[in-house]
């Protein structure tokens, strides 16, 4: 199976130095890379409790019994997978202005998530709002099927936001991390509606919010234009005058900032990304400025 050309040899053997960071220790269902509440015999340090016949004497300090001639074991943290919920937005917006290639560069994060997820032995469930909700993936092997599953994706249509992420959230079995990357230009209450229902589910959530340089900065060369609402099919006449550009960029701030503001509330990581952006230093450096990867 083909990737896109921009994950060459060089571009993975940068993502395999990443891996997912969890705030939060999860269940997970098999051993993995992530620190698990279990106690067990990981590689990651615990804590100390009394000796107890019966217990294996490999795991007794034999230091801490010289300096106090009492026999104590160490333990250790589990470490178990963690399942990745990737929401991926390839609704209309997502492809507006071919030029901005938002979708392309949505695609391109979500598969460059879950090659880091799956070389650390994670679980990643793939879902594009009203074109696929996927199977549970686990195994490097698996992100060829994942990029065949993306790579056929058209954003198109005007899906359900928040019935589409509540199929999303029915497919999670253990709490975990879910990842939403989207450009947000719905309608603010679907937004915080949709998101709700994954905080529901104790997922501990990161949003990837892409803009495209034709959604800051619509048609900078042009004065007038005839603008079809790519999800609705309505026409509408505007003057691209510096008034109504002023204009969206006020209404434009306004939305972002409520988006801000509610995933600061909510305790939901927030990164902005741009399309035009280089896509290993937008990963490398603002997904660890937000503590999704490391």
């Amino acid at each position: 199976m083909t990737l896109p050309a921009t994950f060459t040899p060089a571009f993975l053997r940068q993502l395999e130095l990443l891996k997912l960071r969890a705030r939060r220790a999860f269940l997970g269902t098999k051993q993995g890379g992530h620190i698990s509440p279990r106690k067990g015999h990981g590689i990651e340090f615990s804590d100390y409790r009394k000796y107890e016949p019966g217990d294996n004497p490999r795991h007794i300090d034999w230091g801490v019994y010289g300096r106090t001639d009492r026999l104590y074991v160490k333990r250790y943290q589990e470490e178990q997978d963690l399942s990745m919920l990737l929401v991926i937005d390839a609704s209309a917006s997502m492809s507006a202005f071919e030029s901005d290639k938002k979708w392309e560069r949505a695609r391109d994060i979500a598969i460059a998530l879950s090659y880091t997820a799956l070389m650390e032995q994670d679980n990643v469930v793939l879902c594009v709002p009203d074109k696929l909700l996927s199977a549970m993936y686990s195994g490097p092997k698996a992100i060829h099927l994942i990029a065949k599953e993306l790579m056929a994706i058209v954003a198109q249509g005007r899906p359900d936001f928040v019935k589409e992420m509540q199929r999303a959230a029915a497919r999670v079995r253990f709490p975990g991390k879910a990842i939403v990357i989207s450009d947000l230009l719905y309608p603010y209450d679907q937004i915080e509606k949709a998101f709700d229902i994954l905080r529901a589910k104790n997922l501990e959530i990161s949003a990837i919010h892409l803009l495209g340089p034709n959604d800051l900065n619509p048609l900078p060369d042009s004065s007038f234009a005839t603008v079809v609402d790519s999800e609705t099919n309505e026409t509408l006449e505007i003057s691209l005058d510096p008034e109504n550009r002023a204009e969206y960029q006020e209404i434009l701030e306004e939305h972002n900032e409520n988006i801000r503001t509610y995933f600061a509330r909510s305790e939901i990581s927030y990164t902005l990304a741009k399309s035009s952006d280089d896509l290993l230093s937008f990963i490398t450096n603002n997904l660890n400025q937000i503590g999704l990867i490391r």
